[in-house]
């Protein structure tokens, strides 16, 4: 994976449609190369952002877990919090969830090397 990086921004939703409409008529470079998540307040980015998550982040892109189970182990964290975790992260883009192998285990993989912060 390249640096891809991630924008993460507080913004209500009305000023992160404005955002993305100014972005696609003016097409400017304020953002290129980045992928941006928008979360209509602090309190929203603070229960999906997490340091759990964030050590999940790291350990995906790291250590390359073939399924949601060993992240689990390379973590040290119980199975069922670490999916439910996992599921979040997929839901919203963060990383991919990928099917493979006989079971059809999850495969999760890190979308973005670098996570950046703005409010």
């Amino acid at each position: 994976m390249k640096g891809k990086k991630v924008l993460l921004m507080v913004e209500p939703p009305k000023v992160a449609l404005d955002r993305a409409i100014s972005v696609m008529k003016s097409r400017t470079h304020k953002y290129k190369g980045m992928f941006i998540i928008s979360f209509p307040d602090f309190e929203t980015l603070g229960r999906v952002i997490t340091g759990a998550r964030l050590g999940l982040l790291h350990a995906i892109r790291i250590n390359k877990p073939k399924s949601i189970q060993e992240l689990a182990k390379v973590v040290e964290r119980d199975f069922k919090n670490v999916y439910q975790d996992v599921k979040l992260l997929a839901e919203y883009g963060l990383i991919e969830l990928k099917e493979a192998g006989p079971r059809k285990a999850s495969t999760p993989k890190a979308n973005f090397s670098e996570l950046v912060l703005a409010a």
